[in-house]
């Protein structure tokens, strides 16, 4: 995934290992000696492909990220094998390690299957997890077969089949074999003695079960298939989009990234990933009937997922529970009924543009108490929230009126006004085409509608599906051309690369993806070439900036802060503040508020407003904009807008 491809930086070369080796001591000179005397005695004698000191404390910490993550990195193979945890906790004497794991290698190969190779080699616990398909009857023997050879390894190399994680249901089944039948016995009388009922975890250490029973996995052929409105070939199917998911509970964490924003103000296990994706699990595996998919206690698990992406960039297995709802959405609707609170925010297009038509008149309507409560009481809109703002020029009547440079242009890029632009912020469409004319490019605005992303949140599936065909329409034959198109609302300009693909079976969607861009990522690629010439002031003021989600996940957060770096003298901040927890239209939903809030005042409410007048808050998100003014009555702008304003 992007975060862990991010934290890469200590790998160089493609090695088939690394190894890992620590120092620690009171004085740092005697272990640089030690760090150094250890590389040169490997590049003497030609051990190894690269040698790289990781002094640094960011550098080190990026280290054990990938080392922590490593197991579930492994599990996130979408091939059928994976690697599986049977035999992955053996240990011998660590003199002994190299010859035990060549034949251990050897013992993998002969059953025909690789394995993934990690952990503790310093204490002789190497830890082995052979490749296996737990739904195909050959693997399921195949596996049986490599815990027989290897508990005989184990044996003959002096070492424990369990060294680490305990035996569990995975290796009590050896233990006769590896105690011997005198300790063994011994074992079930003591087991008798404290527990005559048989009740403290049965089949644990004594009288276990076999190695492939109550296997943790959908037997080929027994899960169910439901038809899908997206594609989801690319993940071998929804119920493999599901079993993704493989419980490495990464997304518990709560000190840092975006995932899971719902599980970090509530603890509660059914509104992480992982939960979601196991009640999704029951349904599909058949333990829970067929039409309990669209019921509202299903419903009510997803309800919480606000579609950040933070999994699909931070789980070590990049499930997409985002695309999972939005699916789940669409077939509960189909069965349930669209209620008309989301039919009006997918909409917020067309409604947009009636606000516009009717501004100011419309602006005071919709900022009136009386109205927000007949919102809240009739539509379940927050009363304590505020609506955007409609323009009263919006930023097309601007584009049309405004004078563009009377010299001809060779380069030109195509913007994509987003809703948001168009009809709220017009400010920041503004922005942009001065920064985008001020590099020496000519803006196209293309004839367009809206990406999609309202109705694709809201499981409104066949109305975002048209809308990204006509966008498509039109703007494949100005990528033929060979312009690149380019968004500042990350949620809007990223469904062409993230969601299009699943919604359209047509070349064209790949190659409008291909060249579709944030801003940011534009105006860098552009620097990077050295076709950019632009002349800024020096920042008279500190930045803060909070990044958005779906451009944490999909793009990453350089492109924003190289941007801003270009500014001369810039001291910029990114606070890792995790989701604002507006998402959309979430955060203006009345059951939501709350939770909203919680999760704006988890970090980012107190990162802006520790800082003073002399911060300027930047966010690219148009509801992080919004959240972040409403929570701490500090507005924020655009990074185009910072970047404007530093024009000469």
């Amino acid at each position: 995934t992007l975060e862990y491809a991010r934290r890469m930086t200590f790998v160089e070369g493609d090695p088939g290992a690394i190894l890992l080796v620590e120092f620690q001591g009171d004085s740092k000179k005697r272990l640089m000696d030690s760090l150094n005397k250890l590389i040169n005695f490997l590049k003497k004698h030609k051990l190894g492909t690269a040698h790289v000191a990781v002094i640094k404390p960011h550098e080190q910490e990026n280290v054990w990220f990938i080392r922590k993550a490593g197991l579930g990195l492994m599990m996130g193979t979408k091939e059928a094998r994976k690697p599986i945890g049977f035999v992955e906790d053996t240990a011998v004497p660590a003199e002994k390690l190299a010859e035990y794991i060549r034949e251990f290698d050897a013992v993998i190969r002969e059953h025909g299957t690789e394995a993934c190779y990690y952990a503790h080699a310093s204490v002789g616990c190497l830890h082995v997890r052979p490749l296996l398909n737990l739904k195909s009857k050959d693997d399921l023997a195949r596996m049986q077969s490599l815990a027989d050879h290897v508990s005989d390894l184990v044996l003959k190399y002096g070492g424990a089949f369990s060294g680490e994680h305990g035996d569990g249901l995975a290796r009590s089944c050896f233990n006769e074999k590896m105690f011997g039948p005198k300790l063994y016995q011994a074992f079930k009388e003591i087991k008798r003695a404290f527990d005559p009922k048989n009740i403290l975890n049965p089949g644990k250490i004594v009288d276990a079960q076999s190695l492939t029973e109550n296997l943790r996995v959908i037997p080929q052929g027994k899960s169910r298939s439901l038809p899908t409105f997206l594609d989801f070939s690319k993940e071998g199917g929804f119920d493999a989009a599901i079993e993704i998911c493989n419980g490495n509970g990464v997304c518990r964490k709560k000190d840092s990234g975006t995932m899971c924003p719902s599980y970090m103000v509530t603890s509660e296990e059914e509104h992480s990933t992982r939960g979601r994706a196991n009640a999704l699990r029951a349904v599909i595996s058949g333990k829970l009937d067929k039409k309990e998919f669209t019921s509202k206690a299903l419903y009510d698990v997803l309800d919480l997922c606000i579609a950040c992406k933070g999994c699909k960039g931070e789980c070590p297995t990049n499930v997409d529970m985002a695309k999972i709802k939005y699916e789940f959405l669409y077939h509960y609707h189909k069965e349930n009924g669209l209620p008309l609170r989301d039919r009006l925010f997918g909409n917020i297009e067309s409604l947009n543009r009636l606000g516009c038509a009717l501004a100011p008149v419309s602006n005071w309507l919709v900022s009136a108490l009386p109205v927000r409560w007949l919102l809240d009481i009739f539509f379940g809109i927050s009363n304590h929230r505020q609506l955007p703002h409609f323009a009263h020029q919006t930023f097309t009547d601007w584009f049309r009126q405004h004078k563009r440079s009377s010299s001809k242009r060779e380069n030109k890029v195509v913007l994509f006004n987003d809703c948001f632009m168009t009809y709220n912020t017009p400010e920041v469409g503004i922005a942009t085409t001065k920064l985008l004319e001020a590099a020496g490019y000519e803006v196209i605005l293309p004839e367009k509608r809206c990406c999609g992303r309202p109705f694709l949140s809201k499981g409104m599936l066949d109305e975002a599906k048209t809308r990204a065909e006509f966008n498509v329409e039109k703007l494949f034959p100005l990528v033929e051309q060979g312009y690149k198109i380019v968004g500042v609302e990350p949620s809007c300009i990223l469904t062409f690369r993230d969601e299009y693909p699943d919604m359209i079976n047509d070349a064209r969607v790949q190659t409008v993806a291909a060249n579709t861009l944030l801003v940011d990522e534009f105006l860098l690629s552009e620097n990077e070439q050295n076709n950019l010439n632009l002349n800024l002031k020096s920042a008279k003021s500190r930045f803060l900036l909070h990044g958005h989600c779906h451009m944490k996940a999909l793009v990453g957060m350089n492109p924003t802060l190289s941007l801003l770096k270009m500014i001369p003298n810039a001291e910029i901040e990114v606070v890792d503040s995790g989701c604002c927890g507006m998402a959309g239209s979430f955060g203006f939903e009345k059951e939501h508020y709350e939770i909203s809030m919680a999760m704006g005042r988890r970090k980012l409410f107190r990162a802006v407003e520790s800082r003073n007048d002399d911060w300027q808050i930047v966010a690219p998100g148009v509801s992080c904009r919004q959240q972040i003014e409403h929570g701490t009555a500090r507005k924020a702008k655009h990074p185009v807008e910072v970047l404007a304003e530093h024009l000469e």
